[in-house]
């Protein structure tokens, strides 16, 4: 998505259900943004568990959004309009709300059209191992995603082989279509748990309390895979 920084760049990461890793991909490449130095907004849209606002709201701008409200969809587009100019704006989107999400994606196909240089907009599909991730991936497609198609599979499930309902079909059309198919690489369980269970942003975990040297050691090998895979897709 190399495109002028006038835009507001809109990341809505989205899947079938919860567990599939997409909170931790949003952060990932959140925080691989941060180092650029891009100014990053983040839209909690997972109320119930809220591990975003958890973790970045005292340092950064946290949008609190119930996908079940009347204007979730409003919410979100005012702030991708309040955001800067070249900011990314990263929506955290809760499993089973695929409904709730039409009308969001109805309101910004509208604003595509009325206001074609607010944003560029991105949807980041992280894939389950079941066949309804699949399942319900294949019906967005066809409902017409609202911007570039980022299908995310993450290391944590796994090589490729073990998304036995991924094929090269699936694979080659993604990529015919423009959009993108990546690995989101994993971040070991116990530094995760930092940012899930002690609600510490990555931006800041290097210089967190019970933070040991080989503890930063391997976060920072982390963030050097996650540089290399990423390059500049967010």
């Amino acid at each position: 998505m190399n495109m002028k920084n006038y835009y507001r760049y809109l990341h809505l990461f989205e899947k079938e259900k919860g567990g599939v890793g997409s909170t931790g991909s949003l952060v990932t490449a959140a925080h691989e943004v941060m180092k650029r130095g891009d100014p990053v907004v983040f839209v909690e849209c997972s109320v119930t568990q809220a591990d975003v606002l958890n973790a970045y709201s005292k340092r950064h701008t946290v949008h609190e959004v119930d996908l079940k409200s009347d204007d979730a969809a409003d919410q979100i587009l005012s702030a991708v309009q309040q955001a800067d100019p070249g900011a990314r704006i990263f929506v955290n989107v809760p499993g089973g709300r695929l409904d709730d999400l039409d009308r969001v994606h109805d309101l910004i196909r509208f604003v595509q059209k009325k206001y074609p240089d607010l944003m560029r907009v991105a949807v980041t599909w992280t894939m389950g191992l079941d066949a309804a991730s699949r399942t319900t991936l294949d019906a967005l497609r066809m409902s017409h995603i609202p911007g570039q198609l980022i299908l995310n599979l993450p290391h944590w499930h796994g090589d490729l082989g073990n998304y036995s309902n991924v094929d090269s079909d699936l694979l080659d059309s993604v990529l015919a279509e423009g959009g993108i198919v990546l690995q989101m690489p994993e971040l070991t369980p116990h530094l995760y748990d930092r940012f899930r269970k002690d609600e510490i942003g990555l931006d800041v975990l290097p210089q967190a309390p019970r933070m040991t040297f080989g503890n930063v050691a391997a976060f920072e090998m982390w963030e050097a895979e996650v540089a290399a895979t990423l390059a500049d897709i967010y």
